[in-house]
């Protein structure tokens, strides 16, 4: 059995609230510049080493994690705030960052907004740990496992003899793409260096023409840097040889990598919702709650990078940015179909119980696994299902509940892994959550509001509209009676309740006094797995058996040294040319300094 590193990227919405009377609001990435500058001041961290193809404003952190802006090209200054927590080993250790990671962000919103009130604004910032706002957007908690995923021989050697040729024809498209950012920066520097070295040779040049092209120069250059959102979106077009070839290396990369790993895991996956699922109104006539956020918006099985809106279970996206990892054992497996969760039973079986799946089909020992015939639509089946009796379609046998899959699943981590290591530790405290929540799913799923995100959001949602007869008016008009004004008594009435179910939904997932998990959590309502402590150490510390304790440790000594520097997941850069490298995200150790980073030392 081989230890592994797990993470989660979650991104975080940014939610304004205009004060009465203002007209203009701050864009997301003006105020990501401000949480950014609040952030400097309470954590120590160096910026993002620069990367050509990935390139994203943001810093790594001294207890191992991230903290950076995501958006895409076309809605650039809309974007979020992406936050990453460190290679962990274990499911409690990456709870207790997660839950430092949403107290860190809590509280720089209330400084952006201190800050913002300062600056004339009227209105209010709030964060959103959610998968989906008022407008449809939808935002992930992307999970990452380091898995083993061995290619048998033959396949292997196949792929060798592939593998060149492939980056043959895909290194003139990367050198074409790196090129033209390099040619942008390039094209004016040599202006301004054209136009002082004219006005320094020749005497007619000096005076109203060095002003001249000077002034255009300057223009070109604020230009540059205030509309570089437009820039990119006119080079969009430059850009499709590379999501040609991005396609290449998936249809190729998806008859080899991760096989096994995606068609035995795939029904587990899609079920595990039962227990992991956040919850969502839906009033669009189908269903009006959903146990999953994130379900709707996974349209594909697999894909090397997410285009667009087509969101796969599994993205294999190292394959491409590491084409190293493609010939080795080891590598990373992303999963984005993942609701963020608050409750901490629900995050802590999410992974945990993800970990034993991954363990037991590891072993490479035969069992009758469940495998979906469907597993898209099964998918929308599970989330749809609150009452979780569905019978999903299975390859080679009767349809199975969500249920009994997850039972199914149970079993094969029993059977295949060895029993000692089932006894003690995390596994075992996996285990024993993971067979409860079965349990109590199949006798009271209420009895899960303390443990469960959709089904404590459900008992808020209950509170407010406790009649059957008013969802299923909400179930068939929901969406009209918040599009136009009410016509009479009744639907004034039932477009209240509208809104109130939809604040409820939202504001259950906002970090802040007002959100709704907050107060439950403030009421003692929920369980707790990890004590304060710990997730106050994990918010300056780094875990001390994966590389984060290296790359930790050298963040922190260039902060206190006052030395620049940049940090990658695998590299720190410590002042100019000092270079530290991470291969392995299982070893904390700086073998350039160790004394540095000496998992025995205390890092608070």
């Amino acid at each position: 059995m081989r230890e592994r590193v797990v993470g989660i990227e979650t991104e975080y919405a940014l939610i304004y609230h205009p004060g009465r009377r203002e007209r203009q609001r701050p864009q997301n990435l003006s105020l990501y510049t401000r949480f950014e500058t609040a952030l400097r001041s309470r954590v120590r961290s160096l910026p993002n080493a620069f990367s050509p193809l990935r390139a994203k404003l943001g810093r790594f952190l001294e207890n191992g994690g991230t903290f950076h802006y995501e958006a895409t090209v076309e809605h650039y200054e809309h974007g979020l705030i992406e936050m990453a927590s460190p290679e962990c080993r274990d499911p409690l250790t990456l709870l207790c960052h997660e839950k430092a990671k949403d107290a860190l962000i809590e509280e720089l919103a209330a400084e952006v907004n201190a800050e913002l009130g300062y600056s004339g604004y009227t209105g209010k910032l709030r964060i959103g740990k959610n998968n989906v706002d008022s407008q449809g957007h939808s935002f992930g908690s992307h999970e990452n496992y380091w898995v083993d995923d061995p290619l048998p021989p033959a396949r292997r050697r196949l792929f060798a003899l592939l593998f060149g040729p492939l980056w043959l024809v895909s290194l003139p498209v990367i050198g074409f793409v790196i090129g033209l950012q390099i040619a942008l920066v390039l094209a004016l520097f040599a202006v301004v260096f054209a136009i002082v070295l004219a006005s320094l040779a020749l005497p007619w040049f000096r005076g109203v023409w060095a002003r001249r092209w000077l002034a255009r120069a300057q223009r070109a250059q604020r230009f540059l840097q205030t509309d570089h959102i437009e820039i990119a979106r006119r080079l969009q077009p430059l850009l499709l040889p590379l999501h040609a070839l991005i396609a290449l290396h998936g249809w190729v990369y998806d008859r080899f990598h991760f096989r096994r790993i995606r068609e035995l895991s795939t029904a587990f996956l899609v079920t595990r919702c039962v227990y992991a699922g956040a919850g969502a109104v839906a009033f669009d006539g189908a269903v009006p709650f959903r146990i999953s956020q994130r379900a709707p918006f996974i349209c594909t099985h697999t894909r090397i990078c997410v285009d667009g809106k087509r969101r796969p279970i599994f993205e294999t996206r190292d394959l491409f940015f590491r084409p190293w990892s493609a010939l080795g054992r080891r590598r990373r497996l992303q999963l984005m179909l993942g609701d963020s969760n608050l409750c901490d039973t629900a995050l802590f079986l999410r992974v945990g119980a993800t970990c034993l799946v991954l363990e037991a089909i590891e072993t490479g020992e035969p069992f009758e696994w469940p495998i979906l015939s469907e597993p898209l639509a099964a998918l929308q089946t599970v989330s749809d299902d609150v009452e979780l009796a569905a019978r999903l379609e299975m390859v080679g046998g009767e349809p199975q509940s969500a249920l009994a899959i997850q039972r199914r699943y149970v079993e094969a981590v029993r059977a295949l892994l060895p029993a000692e290591t089932l006894r003690s530790g995390w596994r075992r405290q996996v285990l024993q959550e993971w067979d409860r929540a079965l349990e109590d799913l199949v006798r009271d799923p209420d009895s899960l509001a303390d443990r469960v995100d959709w089904i404590a959001k459900r008992a808020l949602l209950r509170a407010e509209v406790p009649s059957n007869a008013d969802w299923e008016a909400l179930r068939e008009r929901g969406a009209e009676l918040l599009r136009v004004d009410a016509d009479d008594e009744e639907d004034a009435r039932l477009r209240e309740l509208a809104y109130r179910v939809w604040r409820t939904d939202l504001r259950y997932h906002e970090l802040g006094a007002r959100g709704g998990f907050r107060k439950l959590e403030r009421r003692g309502r929920v369980a707790s797995l990890v004590s304060e402590p710990a997730v106050e150490r994990a918010r300056v510390s780094p875990p001390t058996d994966t590389r984060a304790y290296a790359r930790g440790a050298a963040i922190r000594w260039a902060a206190d040294q006052a030395l620049s520097g940049a940090a990658a997941w695998h590299r720190v850069r410590l002042g100019k040319l000092d270079w530290r490298w991470f291969r392995d995200p299982l070893d904390p150790r700086d073998q350039r300094a160790p004394e540095r980073a000496d998992p025995t030392r205390d890092l608070s």
